[in-house]
């Protein structure tokens, strides 16, 4: 293998470990940032936010805690079942709620992660997901509805 394509092979790694790096500093601070934000705010202001989304104030602190993406493999999932997010984020937000609550304190995140990048079409995922009667129930609706 010639020197060069070595050289970027080893730039195009470090790259990738810098930009994965630089990308969790940047969560962490933004979640560090919300965190502060909501310990600014008094008992009152957080039950009143809490119910403006739908959720415990609890819950509430609890999603904070967890950061933005807590539940980026919801609309992965949801994609995978011919599911749209948006349309049930307007038709349903309660629903769309308890989904977004239930996959942000999942356990089985990485499971999830791995199976939906592998195989999503795989059933396995019903096994392990807090939202699996929901999203078979949506999924069901949807194709009675066409």
């Amino acid at each position: 293998m010639p020197a060069s394509t070595l050289i970027k092979k080893q730039y195009s790694v470090a790259n990738s470990v810098f930009s994965a790096l630089s990308d969790w500093v940047r969560k962490r601070k933004l979640i560090r940032q919300c965190r502060q934000k909501l310990d600014e705010c008094d008992s009152y202001e957080i039950a009143r936010m809490a119910r403006d989304v739908g959720v415990s104030p609890h819950d509430l602190r609890r999603m904070v805690k967890l950061g933005p993406d807590a539940a980026k493999q919801l609309l992965s999932r949801m994609d995978a079942l011919h599911l749209n997010g948006d349309a049930l984020s307007r038709s349903k937000p309660g629903v769309m709620r308890d989904l977004q609550r239930l996959c942000s304190t999942c356990a089985s995140k990485k499971r999830c992660q791995r199976d939906l990048a592998h195989d999503p079409e795989n059933p396995f995922w019903r096994q392990y997901c807090p939202n699996e009667s929901t999203l078979v129930a949506l999924q069901s609706s949807a194709v009675a509805d066409h």
